[in-house]
């Protein structure tokens, strides 16, 4: 038995969710033997059934029956397209498909609400599913979801490599990298004790001596600037409709901060709530001005002991031990249980 994996490119360089998708792959061909199936994000609304299949055909050329196929999703070509590649492969006979749920579309943006019945169908055609966190699963099943075999994955895995000559300090620090435009609470940065970094181009119009604006960073590079300028790293979204989405789903951010060994800002209802509380790994607030409050107030003795939890915990996260243990629990699930 061979098992595949799908491998996402063709998106921009700085793109996280293809950056998360080539990180799995990599631990999952590097350290496990898997093989990899290529997929490119493209746009072709009216691609002809001929083409289409010739495509698919390609892709999973080395695929034979009783192989164990990973997918990667989404593709981030339509939810159509990863139908038809799904029931392709399920042609071949004692297929077995996992389909590792890295984002869900239909959560993440209002606008495209409505397609989550089409997601729904598709999870129900694998045998098992990797997702974020149980309420995730919970939602899922409220809405349609056949009962499955399910592995959690709890966190992310960021592969990097630190400094170990920089380590972080107790600054009163509060560390961003998202998209500006959905963050309002940059615009109105107030405090003058607790600087903000935002590590993204600035927003036109502000102009506020208590931000310093970095800039996109390379991942080598964000990690050690992360930890050279200490102080915390925020998780956070004042949307509605995305922060919803967060009580449910693994984020990307959070797991870039413990690798880079800086602790959390996070809200009371995230899923590793417990984990970052009972490791010591960051602080909870529900509110900016609570966040800055706790950041001012902060003692070097507690910084100093989050920051060497975090230094032994990330060791999991820099090693990729959630991404190896959650595939290899999906390939037992698929094929022992």
């Amino acid at each position: 038995m061979t098992v595949h994996i799908t491998d996402l490119h063709g998106m921009a360089y700085s793109s996280v969710a293809q950056i998360a998708q080539n990180m799995v792959t990599k631990i999952a061909t590097n350290e496990l033997n898997f093989d990899p199936f290529t997929i490119y994000f493209y746009n072709w609304k009216d691609e002809p059934v001929d083409v289409i299949s010739a495509r698919f055909d390609g892709i999973i050329a080395a695929l034979q029956d009783g192989d164990t196929v990973v997918i990667q999703s989404p593709s981030w070509n339509t939810i159509e397209w990863d139908q038809k590649f799904i029931d392709r492969i399920s042609i071949y006979r004692n297929i077995k498909k996992v389909i590792f749920v890295e984002d869900i579309p239909p959560l993440m943006f209002e606008s495209n609400e409505y397609m989550l019945p089409q997601y729904i169908d598709y999870y129900n055609k694998a045998d098992v599913l990797i997702l974020a966190s149980r309420k995730l699963y919970d939602y899922l099943r409220v809405h349609g979801l056949k009962q499955k075999k399910v592995v959690i994955q709890h966190m992310w895995d960021h592969i990097s490599q630190v400094n170990p000559y920089i380590i972080p300090k107790n600054k009163k620090v509060i560390n961003f990298a998202g998209d500006l435009k959905k963050f309002d609470f940059v615009k109105d940065w107030s405090s003058e004790n607790v600087k903000l970094n935002v590590y993204s181009e600035p927003l036109e119009g502000v102009n506020n001596p208590n931000i310093t604006f970095t800039g996109w960073q390379d991942d080598p590079v964000l990690i050690n600037s992360l930890r050279k300028a200490g102080g915390f790293g925020l998780v956070w979204s004042e949307e509605p409709y995305w922060s919803k989405y967060m009580k449910m789903n693994a984020s990307y951010k959070l797991s870039t901060y413990l690798a880079a060994g800086i602790p959390l800002i996070v809200n009371s209802d995230i899923p590793e709530k417990d984990t970052i509380v009972n490791k010591k790994l960051g602080i909870i607030a529900d509110s900016i001005d609570e966040a800055v409050d706790k950041v001012e107030h902060m003692s070097d003795m507690r910084y100093n002991e989050m920051k060497d939890s975090i230094g032994e915990f990330a060791k999991l996260i820099r090693g990729g031990y959630f991404t190896k243990r959650a595939l290899i629990e999906a390939v037992f699930k698929a094929q022992y249980e």
